[in-house]
């Protein structure tokens, strides 16, 4: 199935396309150039493949967790492209795509993965991927919460299963070096990527999952100042 994916969770961006079992990736710099870049670099990757954006049949998109800018950008153009296209559109949780790919690159046991996303202020957005048959990838997020960054290391069991965006924080560092018990996958395995995003969209679209371009929203990390201002 042709299919375009897109991640802008993250400040380092990315668009993939896949078909069969051959992928194309290109990045999109940082936060600030996610619009700028995104309608080119999917060309390019869908013409890697030999075709075109228009000839999709899949379009994939992290919901998130992530920043306000890169998910709305995201979503939008995800969006964009089922509503020009006329193909299936699936947003997929960062945290499902995230377990997957720690389990893969790092050969952990099927058990409770611990993901963090950098929230700013001191905190993370906290939440656990648990396997789960039930789900196409093999994983569903658990309900998150916001929580300081180190006392979310120190509520860690020993042996716990480690990943997500917050452990490549500088602050994150000497937390972790002092849980020498934790597990952790390698750096390349932390962070969602489009390319892995796309796959775990296949599974869904497989069991006959898709989203309605009209409703679907991204997934934030906090809710915006405004909003907490109201509250």
């Amino acid at each position: 199935m042709k299919t375009l994916a897109i991640d802008t969770s993250l400040a380092a961006g990315s668009v993939a396309a896949l078909d069969g079992d051959r992928r194309a990736s290109r990045p999109l710099g940082g936060a600030g150039e996610h619009a700028r870049l995104v309608a080119a670099a999917l060309a390019e990757a869908a013409a890697e493949l030999g075709w075109r954006p228009r000839d999709a049949e899949l379009v994939a998109v992290v919901r998130g967790p992530g920043s306000f800018t890169g998910l709305r950008v995201g979503v939008a153009t995800a969006k964009g492209l089922a509503w020009a296209t006329g193909a299936r559109l699936i947003g997929v949780s960062g945290v499902e795509v995230v377990a997957r790919l720690a389990h893969a690159a790092a050969g952990w046991p099927e058990a409770p993965v611990h993901v963090a996303y950098d929230a700013g202020r001191g905190e993370v957005f906290a939440t656990t991927a648990l396997p789960a048959t039930t789900s196409p990838s093999g994983w569903a997020a658990g309900p998150g919460s916001l929580v300081p960054l180190a006392d979310w290391i120190d509520s860690l069991a020993p042996g716990a299963l480690v990943a997500g965006p917050a452990l490549d924080l500088a602050a994150c560092g000497p937390l972790l070096a002092a849980r020498p018990d934790l597990r952790l996958p390698p750096p390349g395995a932390r962070t969602p990527t489009a390319a892995a995003a796309g796959a775990v969209a296949l599974l869904h679209a497989a069991a006959g999952s898709h989203d309605d371009p009209f409703t679907l929203v991204p997934d934030y990390v906090r809710p915006s100042y405004a909003e907490e201002r109201r509250s």
